[in-house]
């Protein structure tokens, strides 16, 4: 067995023989920039086989890897414009499936070194100008009858590294299982392990072919009579095997339980996708895609390692299909729209950044969730294309409200699992950012959890560069299982993105675990997001545990560009409106009093009560209770004394509630203004209004607000007294 290349014979024979003999319709691509040369062999041939054009190489190229499968043979002239014959040559001959395809050179008569040069770079034959008509037609003929034979002679059959089935040949003898046993019924089964190319990246190829030989083996053991398996192409596996029952099925299906010789792997999984069944009129490998699909569907969903294919997604086949095909276009004709969602400082309530999220404005299917085609995306790499454009996007899009004078926040933007193989990574999107100008802060990469488990020490040392380079860097979806806790400290990270699955789910053990995770980030020295935020309740849990940022519809939907302006400047007037307000409005007590007015603070933490006296003994003169019966004490006896109640709600001995009751049956003490200043249950805080309290400030305090609320609710119990007396 020849370890160390992970080989895999990938030809695609079968595939070309079936798709173009079947059909009865085989095309040839004439390539000239000479129109009369064109005509006249199109001329020639049409009516026997479908013609193809080009003008130059490029041109030609560009067919050719589109319609590969239904080509079978290439006219080709040597001199043109744009891409010569020569060049084109030499890009089919490095392409292991373009160079199938063979190629017939047309040339003038005694061009011996040409001649050469051309079967050098894999050319199989020449037609001498002037064309001889009889010629060209017998030796186009002959040649694709020659390869054609040669296909089906020459196929290979077993893959030299897992001694199963090569996937051409696998296809054949499905098709005869099928035409010798139409009665008996038939699954198609594929295999692949999760994160593969780990094993090659952090134990070397060498240990990669060792552990595809043993899965191959493996397979090739649980194989009866009259079914068969192959090696389709990398890490996965199909096997053809009949019907069966489910203990039969569960033997099928195994999951690793040996060791490897030589080779430790850490918890592996076996995905395993199945088309029960099979419609024995459909060619084999559209049977294996159906089980490809029913196994996408379970990529990277822990604890989920079966999925069998229902004919019912048969519609969602064909809209991945028609996804697919526009891809490319839909790019160039920016139907992708960046949104932007805010992300607010939860303490002092403010626009803190926004992410950019990507939405797809399709001509025929209308809006897209991005859940329709991320995933698909992800899958075919298109993702890295996708991710680019939206960074640039957003970069254009900075540059522009830098200009206008807007105020700039920081945007947030993904960095998919793909983008990391690309080694000019870091360039790219410094580059980028140099280009339109703009503060490289203002660039916050989101990098998904579980990409850290990918090649795990690359992608660390690539976001360490970009962090050197003055880019922030935030995890997100922490807390959704994969990363462990050890690593963290270890990898360059500013920002962790939560899971709202622990709040949304509501058990307090699991709120315990946010409580918990958060704690640890402020040990960590980081900033905490958490995202998805929809509720008052979820609000002030987070305030609770003291996270830094959140993002969701209780403050704000996802917008485009043109809503998120509007809403960034009427944002902007409140804040400046805020701001002068509390600035101008407040002024110092000992500059307007004869003494120091006095403020009776009812909290049992100490530590927020020497908060709330740093904060107020500039100005004012404070009297401390740890709790509501403390409080009520000292009124009975000092009610006229005090100016300005501020309440806790949750205290031992007697709450804020019970104290309010208390307070509300003696004329004095409920003369008194009372300021809430608690983290409050949802509603709670209207519960409290009703019972008598003026206002509500939510921890942590903000001074200015807290001086000014306190001066407000004094002036006012002054002028409630002059009317009274008048």
């Amino acid at each position: 067995m020849p370890y160390g290349k992970n080989v895999n014979i990938d030809n695609n024979i079968f595939h070309t023989y079936y798709a173009k003999v079947k059909k009865g319709s085989r095309k040839i691509l004439i390539v000239d920039d000479d129109a009369v040369s064109r005509s006249l062999l199109s001329h020639l041939l049409e009516g026997r086989y479908e013609i193809l054009t080009a003008e130059n190489g490029q041109e030609a190229l560009d067919i050719l890897k589109r319609e590969s499968a239904e080509i079978c043979m290439v006219l080709l002239d040597l001199l043109m414009p744009v891409m010569d014959g020569y060049e084109f040559l030499r890009i089919v001959r490095e392409d292991l499936q373009l160079s199938m395809i063979p190629v017939i050179v047309t040339t003038a008569k005694d061009q011996e070194e040409e001649e050469i040069r051309c079967l050098e770079l894999g050319a199989v034959d020449f037609l001498p100008k002037p064309y001889r008509m009889e010629l060209v037609r017998c030796r186009v003929d002959r040649m694709i009858h020659l390869r054609e034979t040669a296909a089906i002679l020459n196929m290979i059959e077993r893959d030299p590294l897992t001694g199963l089935y090569t996937r051409d040949f696998f296809y054949l003898k499905v098709a005869q299982i099928l035409q010798d046993y139409k009665d008996c019924p038939y699954d198609m089964i594929v295999a692949d392990m999760e994160r593969f190319k780990i094993v090659n990246e952090r134990l070397g190829v060498e240990a990669g072919d060792r552990v595809l030989h043993y899965m191959g083996e493996r397979f090739k053991k649980l194989m009866g009579p009259g079914e068969i398996c192959t090696r389709l192409h990398d890490d996965l596996f199909a096997m053809f095997v009949h019907h069966s029952d489910a203990q039969r099925r569960s033997e099928l299906l195994w999951q690793w339980d040996e060791v490897v010789p030589g080779v430790t792997i850490h918890n592996p999984v076996i995905k395993y996708g199945i088309y029960e069944n099979v419609n024995s009129n459909m060619p084999p490998f559209g049977m294996c895609d159906r089980a490809v699909f029913a196994m996408n569907r379970i990529k990277r969903h822990y604890g989920v390692n079966v999925a069998i294919y229902d004919h019912s997604l048969s519609k969602d086949i064909l809209k991945e299909h028609q996804i697919l095909d526009s891809m490319e276009d839909a790019l160039k004709e920016h139907q992708f729209l960046v949104y932007y969602q805010p992300k607010y400082d939860i303490h002092n309530d403010c626009i803190a950044g926004a992410e950019a999220l990507v939405r797809w404005i399709h001509p025929e299917l209308g809006f897209m969730s991005p859940a329709d085609f991320i995933p698909l995306f992800e899958h075919n790499g298109f993702i890295s294309q996708l991710d680019f454009y939206v960074w640039e996007e957003v970069c254009r899009d900075l540059k522009a409200w830098k200009a206008e004078g807007r105020t700039l926040v920081p945007v947030s933007v993904n960095v998919s699992r793909i983008d990391f193989s690309d080694p000019l990574l870091v360039e790219k999107i410094v580059e980028l950012t140099d280009r339109y100008g703009i503060d490289r802060e203002l660039l916050h990469l989101e990098v998904t959890e579980s990409v850290y488990m990918d090649e795990l020490w690359q992608i660390i040392q690539m976001l360490k560069d970009l962090r050197e380079k003055g880019f922030k860097i935030e995890m997100d979806d922490f807390g959704s299982g994969h990363s462990s806790l050890n690593v963290l400290s270890e990898l360059p990270v500013d920002v962790l993105k939560l899971d709202m699955k622990f709040l949304r789910e509501g058990s307090s053990s699991k709120k315990s675990i946010l409580g918990f995770v958060i704690s640890l980030s402020k040990w960590l020295n980081l900033k905490t997001v958490a995202e998805g935020v929809e509720t008052k309740q979820q609000l002030v849990e987070l305030k609770r545990f003291g996270c830094d940022y959140v993002q969701g519809y209780y403050y704000a939907k996802p917008m485009n560009r043109q809503e998120f302006e509007i809403y960034m400047e009427e944002h902007a007037r409140a804040e400046e409106d805020k701001r002068d307000y509390l600035t101008a409005e407040f002024q110092e007590p000992a500059a307007i009093g004869k003494r120091k007015e006095t403020i009776l603070i009812a909290e049992d933490s100490e530590m927020n009560r020497e908060i709330l006296k740093s904060m107020l003994e500039p100005y004012y003169h404070i009297v401390e209770a740890t709790n509501g019966k403390e409080a009520y004490a000292y009124l009975k006896k000092h009610a006229d004394e005090i100016s300005v109640i501020l309440l806790d709600m949750i205290m031992p001995v007697m709450d804020g509630f019970q104290f309010l009751k208390k307070r509300s049956k003696h004329k004095e003490m409920d003369e008194i203004p009372v300021i809430i200043t608690s983290e409050l249950e949802e509603d709670s805080d209207l519960m409290a209004l009703k019972l008598g309290a003026d206002r509500f400030i939510g921890k942590p305090y903000q001074q200015s607000l807290l001086l000014l609320s306190i001066q407000n609710m004094i002036k006012w119990k002054k002028v409630s007294k002059s009317d009274k007396k008048k």
